[in-house]
């Protein structure tokens, strides 16, 4: 019989990393010692055949992927709990690998509800392909999602957010109500706040899944928005955070693409993938780490070229769109779990733009000819242009406070009203894009 000392010393000699620090990507996990291995294998009564077969060392292969994860929730160890929105102690501190066998029948792997991540059923989880394409963070806190639902937790209709008018049930009535969604959010928070022996990038991770899943999933809000500015320089080689009257600067991804705007803060797309912008800290972690936490992570499952991808909310519900061509616009079904059939345009675009310079906001496509078209998400049809054309002269349009913001083409940003335009003051510099970002309060925005 195996101490847990005895079995976290095999698990870290196996994979050559130091006891404080956990890896953050399958690619730094070493081969698991054969009898960490079975040990998990017997708690959670995983069968393997489905998940390609017993397998040690080779991520590729999800049975590896799934052992990694098992020994992220074993071997994570976290301070105890502090102040913060979503730690409640729904399940105890440091109890997170006991819990989850006590929750787990059996896992195996199918392919049988294609729009699903995983499901569960009796407390035995078939874990989906969208499992096998998230991240180390996304693929556990699935775990831990799924294992809440043995106790009897379900989803609900959803009243905002993607599911938004959906016959599926996606959706925890609040966050108080310790349902699936909140055990999920609970551990993301414990990594980012508490964690003692992640690493800072899989912290990082776990508060941009928080916030990017935290404001979608619970009828009643559970995290208060404010509207801010970022700023990407010139040089890409930072990004700057305007809020509450004051200016942080940001670790920018060192990537060429367009500055989007996400449901956790924003991101690099660069047509093929997204890389995060982290809004909440500034720890220098000098790597790009791939956006799985927005909706951009629909890019991981077809890597296509693509002009322009966009996720954005219309009141209350969200939406995604891609652009692979400059005569054609789909439209990601929540419900169905894939895209719409492109709808054909009789214009060729020539960008695309969430706000107007008359502070109209939506979505708009933009014509060759600077013709303004509104885009209805809802019904998935393209309006009649608007009565004004897009400035040449202006890249793109935000709103800080109770002003009108245009970044123009000489790379200076402006304010403006409805008769006259000066420089704007709180933009000291030449800039490349500038959009809107949401920040929530379940994190400190910290310099």
């Amino acid at each position: 019989m195996f101490s847990i000392a005895s079995l976290f010393s095999i698990f870290i000699s196996s994979i050559g990393f130091s006891q404080q620090t956990i890896p953050w990507q399958d690619s730094q996990f070493g081969c698991i010692d054969s009898t960490v291995a079975q040990k998990y294998i017997r708690d959670f009564n995983i069968d393997t055949r489905s998940f390609g077969g017993m397998e040690l060392c080779n991520a590729q292969v999800d049975t590896k992927k799934l052992l990694n994860d098992i020994s992220i929730i074993d071997f994570g160890r976290f301070n105890a709990d502090g102040n913060n929105v979503f730690v409640r102690g729904f399940v105890p501190t440091n109890q997170y690998y006991q819990w989850m066998k006590s929750q787990t029948r059996g896992m195996k792997r199918g392919q049988d509800i294609p729009y699903a991540t995983a499901y569960n059923s009796g407390g035995y989880f078939t874990m989906q392909d969208g499992w096998a394409v998230l991240s180390t963070l996304g693929r556990v806190g699935t775990l831990v999602h799924e294992a809440r639902h043995t106790a009897g937790y379900r989803h609900y209709p959803c009243d905002q957010g993607p599911y938004q008018d959906a016959d599926l049930a996606g959706c925890d009535t609040s966050y108080q109500q310790g349902g699936s969604h909140a055990i999920e959010m609970e551990y993301y928070a414990r990594v980012s706040v508490h964690g003692q022996n992640f690493h800072p990038v899989y912290k990082t991770m776990a508060r941009l899944m928080a916030i990017a899943r935290a404001n979608a999933f619970f009828n009643q809000p559970v995290l208060q928005k404010k509207e801010a500015v970022l700023a990407l320089s010139a040089d890409r080689n930072q990004a700057e955070l305007i809020i509450n009257g004051q200016k942080v600067i940001r670790e920018a991804p060192q990537v060429e693409g367009l500055l989007k705007r996400t449901s956790f803060g924003a991101a690099i797309f660069n047509g093929m993938s997204a890389q995060s912008i982290e809004l909440y800290g500034n720890e220098r972690l000098n790597t790009s780490i791939e956006d799985t936490y927005s909706y951009f992570k629909l890019l991981l499952e077809n890597r296509i070229n693509l002009l322009d991808f966009e996720e954005f909310d219309i009141g209350t519900k969200r939406f995604v769109t891609r652009i692979q061509n400059t005569k054609s616009v789909e439209f990601f079904d929540f419900p169905r779990g894939q895209w719409s059939r492109p709808v054909s345009l009789n214009f060729e675009i020539a960008g695309t733009a969430t706000r107007l310079e008359n502070n109209q906001s939506g979505y708009f496509l933009i014509g060759t000819d600077a013709s303004i078209y509104p885009v209805n998400p809802q019904n998935k049809t393209i309006g009649a242009p608007l009565s004004f054309k897009w400035n040449a002269s202006s890249l793109q349009v935000a709103q800080y406070e109770n002003t009108i913001l245009v970044l123009k083409s000489n790379g200076l940003i402006y304010q403006r009203n409805s008769t006259q335009q000066s420089l704007w003051p709180g933009g000291q510099g030449r800039y490349r894009a500038l959009i809107n970002v949401p920040v929530y309060d379940g994190f400190q925005v910290m310099r």
